[in-house]
């Protein structure tokens, strides 16, 4: 898409390769305005200064929630704009949770609730996934996550040194050592699920520099797993080392990846023996399985449309602390399957990414398209990343994961632009295999209970 920069739109060109209408000028100049909204947005979703204490103010406003209704109205007048599959499944969900709430008993907070995944998860879904038209605009918000991390990290620090445990944020650690940030970040396990999905944006700018930049951006990584270490969260550490995992096996194959893990097992195991125990035996990890077996004897109760959307808390004494099990025994099998089956053909895209610049010959590919690729391969690692710390959190509304996903999405369409047009799988093959393996997982997670409670 071509973007002008002058106030006015020029006359049609006679060349009919090349014709800009007055339609056109205005699609592309609400483009150009989105984006930038669009930016000031994940500014407001991830730093939030309308939060902290010499910006509070700003709160009484609600800047996210008006900025949501305007770059979505301008988003939806761009024409044309494509529509995905994925677009399909989240907008489906959000009645969906409304007919489940009502089935229940709880028609307002089904409705609530509906409202809620709308609000947090398909709007800022849908206007990431259509405004990151170039590689640019994707780099740019990569970097405001970067930015944004850096500072929860010193934020953190100041807490951790502080003699009041309080940071310039505003808030104090919590259990005395852990750190935390302000808005939806008070949780240092949310904290801790920004950090895991920056670290690949931080690598694929290693990759891209030369020495200097190579070393800023070492630097910019021991910041963020310092980061990590601070919160504290077992969850994280098990999702950093699932991800550094797969990324050597992707990467380097079997044996170099086997061999790569033997070197780094003992330092990671020295880190994560200084994290809160990690066993099936420990109160709090016993507390969770039986959450976990909770969930599921709802959906054996409730097996199409679940309990309800933040109806878990109504049968159990606390949340799932498991997205995939607090989904299905809120939302049932059907919800699930939605859910899961859009998450997971946004993780296959960009997989097939991973995949074709391991695989494909250097010289079947131009420079557009190896470097959207690499950027699509950069979305799937963070993607990753949530969906291993989200085995142990409840985040199906967690904005900033749907930030990532439409940033994804946004990142795949553009590499089947840059090949050609020619997508690298076929949906309609995935989607059954998908729903077959979901099940799956959630048949593996009950024979695991079962045989350990």
């Amino acid at each position: 898409m071509v973007f002008l920069m002058n106030d006015k739109p020029t006359e049609p060109s006679t060349n009919k390769n090349y014709i800009i209408t007055n339609t056109q000028y205005t699609n592309q100049t609400n483009a150009s305005f989105a984006y930038f909204l669009l930016v000031i947005f994940t500014i407001l979703t991830l730093i939030r200064p309308q939060e902290l204490p010499f910006f509070s103010s700003l709160s009484e406003i609600r800047p996210i929630a008006i900025l949501t209704v305007i770059i979505t109205t301008l988003t939806l007048l761009i024409r044309p704009f494509k529509w995905c599959t994925q677009h399909t499944l989240l907008f489906i969900l959000v009645p969906f949770i409304a007919v489940s709430g009502a089935l229940n008993g709880w028609a307002g907070k089904g409705i609530d609730q509906a409202l809620s995944i709308l609000n947090s998860a398909f709007l800022p879904f849908l206007m990431f996934s259509l405004l990151l038209t170039t590689a640019r605009r994707q780099k740019l918000i990569m970097w405001i996550f970067i930015i944004s991390s850096l500072l929860m990290v010193h934020n953190g620090h100041t807490q951790q040194n502080s003699f009041d445990r309080f940071g310039w944020a505003g808030v104090a650690t919590v259990s005395d050592t852990r750190i935390r940030y302000v808005g939806i970040l008070q949780d240092p396990n949310d904290l801790g699920m920004v950090f895991m999905m920056t670290i690949p944006f931080v690598i694929y700018f290693f990759s891209e520099s030369k020495a200097f930049g190579k070393l800023l951006h070492l630097i910019i990584l021991g910041t963020l797993i310092y980061g990590i270490y601070m919160t504290n969260s077992r969850g994280t550490m098990l999702g950093l080392m699932g991800v550094t995992g797969l990324f050597l096996l992707l990467r380097y194959g079997n044996i170099k990846a086997i061999i790569a893990g033997l070197f780094s097992l003992p330092i990671l195991l020295v880190i994560a023996s200084s994290f809160r125990t990690i066993s099936s035996e420990e109160d709090s990890a016993r507390g969770r399985l039986w959450a976990w077996w909770d969930g599921l004897e709802m959906l054996r109760a409730n097996p199409i449309f679940g309990v309800g959307g933040g109806n878990f808390t109504e049968y159990h004494q606390r949340v799932a602390h498991n997205t995939y099990i607090q989904l299905i025994a809120e939302l049932g099998s059907v919800g699930y399957l939605i859910w899961i089956t859009m998450l997971f053909l946004t993780m296959i895209m960009g997989y097939q990414c991973v995949r074709k610049l391991r695989l494909a010959p250097v010289a079947e590919m131009n420079n557009k398209l190896r470097s959207e690729l690499k950027l699509s391969a950069t979305l799937f690692y963070s993607l990753t990343a949530f969906c291993l710390t989200a085995f142990f959190l409840s985040r199906d509304r967690f904005i900033i994961f749907y930030i990532v996903l439409g940033m994804a999405v946004a990142a795949y369409s553009r590499v089947v632009k840059a090949n050609n047009d020619q997508p690298l799988f076929i949906v309609s093959k995935a989607v059954p295999r998908i729903m077959i393996g979901a099940i799956g997982v959630i048949i593996a997670i009950y024979i695991v209970l079962k045989l350990t409670l």
